[in-house]
């Protein structure tokens, strides 16, 4: 059996795609080989009709005049712009759906008051009679935040940010306004012939990261607001899952507003004749990818919510089991080639997002707030359409399937630490614990899909380093089992005490890519606990197979934010010394981060602990 992954189970759905003339990411990856070596330097640039232009030895410059250096940092900011618009997007469709949900015309509901208040002292808004009223004043002080200039800072950083940042950040110059004023001002400054600054350039996506991050941390908010907060829970995840006899419908993105309107309808009685004319025992929803981790992290109806799929790379394979009646497409990661696979089987693809459309899908049914009741309805009626036509097809079952514990934030970790971070505080300065690592992002075919991330999350816990998991990196270990209590046999002797000591994993999954604002905001707690800034923590951050627009803006914040960033693949910036050379040593001085590539987990897990220790050295840490 080929090895394409290091999940058996992607493996062998892998052998019986190509069996079965399927083409997925792996195939199509082999055919692109070789790949540009212009475009994997960073060194091209088509802004404008004079081009393509590519830097070489025989033309230092492109027709207009600009060099490596300004082609790699724009092309850099370019790809933080477009992770910042996604995010921007993400935040305002929350902040509607608040705002619905307060006027109750929806049918969400007001869940987490606190989290609302908290909120609400955020932004500075006060005078509220109820918490309708005050969900009102929040989410049009969120739209009015992100709509507002550039020249005044995102109300949200100066609440949350450890205060040594923000004093780092205005000295940069990059403490950022309202996030579209800071996305429209780096689309214009990125044209043709207008910022050509290098290393303004990287200034600029160092500042648009700071935002974007804590309108993250907004999107989390109104998540927990409506939908309650992450609370620990044991889920199932992996192809294992998936249940030929229910209709199964798989909620697939990062905006998880449709996939708890359908579960939410799919526990009704409502649909019991249809079902049963159907021959079908229920109504199951899967999650994938970051949707997916928003429905983990929280309780979801037992009846209806089905586990975890996985990551990006699994949506080809779990469509080719043919036990998938529906996909609910919302931003973003739905990949071309789902269109053709569909049409093998019976499987309904849904963009239920007005962003999302794919060549080949049913008619999209977009999530409205005030509509979501009659379009989850909608949805559930194609999906048990489509589980009649199934009955028709062979099913490919898979075994694989793993238990994990889901649900870490701030207020579960308390909860399990009894009420204070001294506990974690404590482990850390008498070194059971050498420091924290936050492993996030993607997945990619260059490495072997989540063999990465995976191996240099074992080598860390077995080196008595705490992981913290999100974004699709959150997948790859459930499906490893790395997110459960038994997992601590691969820990070393420290961190395995401290496990055994709480109950704990040694890993521990704070959801989806937007969820990296959690693990800064408990960075910050932290920091604030210790009395010390971020640069000087035996913490680290690293994308072990980052892949798209929204990892790099996340892996420059990282650098904002003063993290040691180890990262693979090589990111495309080698064309240029002088970026290089800033991302991997001179941005230090300014912001006390740095980037570190290495695609060998064993020396990745070495420059993080390296790192880790040296920070304990200079706290007088033993």
């Amino acid at each position: 059996m080929e090895k394409v992954s290091v999940h058996e189970s992607i493996n062998r759905m892998y052998e019986k795609a190509k069996k079965e003339g399927i083409s997925t990411v792996f195939d199509r990856w082999l055919l692109q080989q070789p790949q540009c070596g212009f475009g994997l330097q960073g060194i091209c640039c088509q802004l404008c009709s004079h081009g393509p232009c590519r830097i070489t030895k025989k033309a230092q410059a492109g027709i207009c005049g600009a060099n490596a250096d300004t082609i790699v940092a724009r092309n850099w900011l370019r790809l933080a712009i477009h992770g910042a618009s996604s995010y921007s997007h993400h935040l305002e469709e929350a902040a509607k759906t608040l705002k619905v949900a307060a006027l109750g015309n929806t049918i969400f509901q007001i869940r987490e008051e606190k989290k609302l208040e908290d909120l609400a002292t955020a932004l500075e808004i006060g005078g509220a009679h109820n918490s309708r009223e005050l969900a009102i004043k929040v989410a049009d002080g969120l739209l009015q935040e992100i709509r507002k200039g550039s020249d005044e800072p995102f109300k949200l950083t100066l609440h949350y940010a450890p205060k040594p940042r923000i004093e780092v950040w205005e000295r940069l110059g990059i403490l950022g306004g309202g996030i579209n004023s800071e996305i429209r001002d780096n689309m214009s400054r990125v044209s043709t012939s207008i910022d050509t600054d290098p290393v303004d350039l990287l200034l600029k996506a160092l500042r648009l990261s700071v935002t974007a991050n804590y309108v993250c941390l907004a999107i989390e908010t109104i998540h927990d607001i409506l939908f309650g907060s992450p609370s620990l829970k044991k889920i199932e995840a992996d192809l294992g899952i998936i249940d030929p006899d229910y209709v199964n419908i798989v909620a697939h993105g990062h905006q998880p507003f449709m996939a708890y309107a359908v579960m939410e309808v799919a526990k009704s009685e409502e649909f019991e004749k249809a079902l049963k004319e159907a021959e079908a025992k229920g109504i199951k929803v899967y999650g994938s990818m970051c949707t997916g981790q928003e429905l983990a992290q929280r309780e979801a109806p037992e009846n209806v919510y089905g586990g975890q799929l996985g990551n990006w790379i699994f949506q080809e394979f779990w469509l080719a089991t043919g036990a998938i009646d529906a996909v609910m497409m919302d931003m973003n990661c739905s990949i071309p080639s789902l269109s053709s696979i569909a049409k093998k089987y019976h499987t309904k693809l849904i963009p239920v997002s007005s962003l999302v459309r794919l060549e080949g899908a049913d008619t999209p049914i977009e999530f409205k707030p005030e509509l979501a009741k009659e379009r989850a309805k909608e949805i559930i009626t194609s999906a048990i359409e489509a589980f009649k036509n199934r009955k028709k097809n062979p099913i490919t079952f898979s075994e694989a399937k793993s238990e994990a514990i889901t649900g870490t934030g701030i207020e579960s970790v308390l909860k399990v630490l009894g009420g204070s971070l001294d506990p974690l505080i404590g482990a850390i300065k008498d070194g059971k614990i050498r420091g924290i690592a936050a492993v996030v992002g993607c997945t990619t075919t260059k490495t072997g899909h989540d063999e990465l991330t995976v191996r240099l999350t074992e080598e860390l816990i077995s080196r008595n380093v705490l992981v913290v998991n999100a974004g699709c990196a959150s997948s790859a270990v459930e499906a490893r089992g790395l997110l459960l209590p038994e997992a601590k046999k691969n820990a070393g002797d420290g961190l395995k005490a401290i496990c055994e000591a709480l109950g704990i994993p040694p890993c521990l999954s704070f959801g989806t890519c937007t969820d990296i604002s959690r693990i800064a905001l408990a960075v910050t707690a932290i920091a604030n606990t210790l009395g010390a800034d971020v640069p000087a923590l035996p913490v680290a951050a690293s994308a072990p197979e980052y892949l798209e627009q929204k990892a790099v803006l996340y892996g420059t914040f990282a650098l904002a934010f003063g993290l040691f960033l180890h990262v693979s693949p090589l990111p495309p910036v080698i064309g240029s010394s002088l970026v290089t050379k800033i991302l991997t040593e001179n941005v230090e001085a300014l912001t006390g981060g740095k980037v570190a590539p290495e695609s060998d987990p064993k020396k990745g897990a070495d420059l993080i602990l390296n790192h880790i220790e040296s920070k304990r050295k200079l706290l007088g840490l033993s």
